[in-house]
């Protein structure tokens, strides 16, 4: 117990640091859209824009003691909570029509990912257990895949480092380049939350370019991309077994127990609770009672948008420059080639697909 409460003394601090911005980012906001008459102007005065990049701004120009690093880290953790929040807005039904397309093009993704980066990786002369990292985390779920699968491959530190470095440089990137992209292509809220669900590598880049471009967006990047981050055990489980079998890595000796350790189980959150409204919502007869789960469901869905401003926060924070710059420059050119052509086939794969998917 005693050792419970030190854990979380150590991340108040942080934790309090990234309340008081998501607060201010978002007065900061309502504000400057009160003031700001130009359509388009008003737009980057978005309150994740603002999270995001005053995040960055304070995280890299202004030297934070040590003592709020713990508690900046834990941003995804309220990632996890926003997303387990937002099952409340969406019926089973539709999650499982929209699930079993996105699990499809998922696959196609995944599989797209990594025969290119492994291709690119061979090229240029990329140590092989590096390049699968970096398509662990294109074709995932960025950082947290490539965490997972490099204790499994028994990849080196440095390894693991380079990895990470790449995914975050491209994660950074993607917060600019997607919607501005989104907005030159006319995308429909649909068609851009299922691209930059399947095509951004981390979760909490992913829902952020999302918010960024609408709220509706990011109903669809949320979706797209647990669909992604439900498959990540059983692709490094792919990768162990394959590197335990050349004597690279240690064996798999309980698969199950191992796809269970590796599974997101804020996906479990998420669909349970949408079970849940959905068999509220079927059980209602009198509108007096439906308008008042639809209230909860609201509220809820206010929680979760908070979470999420929590998260951009973290995001901005932890974000660094000087990283960026230290990234080598093979590795670097892997990662360029991979997220332009993972954007590219994902694009095509999301204009063949948006007019059977459903609306949420």
């Amino acid at each position: 117990m005693r050792n419970f409460f030190r854990s979380l003394l150590g991340l108040l601090p942080g934790i309090a640091l990234i309340v008081a911005l998501a607060i201010g980012g978002k007065l900061l906001s309502n504000w400057l859209q009160a003031i700001i008459t130009v359509a388009w102007l008003r737009s980057l005065a978005a309150s994740v824009i603002i999270a995001i990049i005053g995040g960055m701004l304070i995280g890299n120009l202004i030297p934070l003691p040590r003592i709020f690093a713990e508690g900046i880290n834990s941003y995804e953790f309220f990632l996890k909570v926003g997303i387990v929040l937002m099952g409340a807005r969406f019926l089973i039904t539709d999650v499982a029509r929209l699930g079993g397309i996105g699990l499809a093009i998922v696959v196609v993704e995944i599989a797209f990912s990594i025969a290119f980066v492994s291709l690119f990786s061979r090229l240029f002369r990329l140590p092989e257990k590096l390049g699968s990292l970096i398509s662990v985390g294109v074709g995932i779920c960025g950082v947290s895949a490539i965490i997972g699968a490099s204790g499994s491959i028994d990849a080196k530190k440095e390894e693991t480092g380079y990895a990470i470095a790449v995914i975050l440089v491209f994660g950074a990137l993607a917060l600019v380049a997607y919607p501005l992209l989104g907005r030159l292509m006319g995308m429909s809220d649909k068609a851009f939350g299922l691209w930059a669900g399947l095509a951004v590598d981390n979760t909490a880049e992913a829902v952020a370019t999302g918010a960024i471009y609408s709220r509706a967006a990011v109903a669809y990047t949320t979706l797209a991309k647990l669909c992604r981050n439900a498959l990540m055990g059983f692709v490094i489980l792919g990768f162990a077994i394959s590197y335990s079998r050349r004597g690279l890595a240690k064996d798999v000796s309980n698969k199950g127990l191992f796809l269970w350790q590796k599974f997101p189980k804020f996906v479990l959150g998420f669909l349970a609770l949408s079970v849940l409204f959905s068999v509220l919502f079927a059980a209602l007869r009198s509108p007096g009672d439906h308008a008042g789960l639809v209230a909860k469901t609201n509220g809820l869905k206010n929680l979760s948008e908070w979470a999420f401003q929590l998260t951009f926060v973290g995001v901005g924070l932890r974000t660094s420059f000087r990283d960026m710059v230290r990234t080598g420059i093979s590795p670097l050119v892997v990662g360029v080639a991979a997220e332009a052509a993972v954007a590219v086939f994902t694009l095509g794969m999301v204009f063949v697909v948006e007019g059977v998917l459903p609306s949420l």
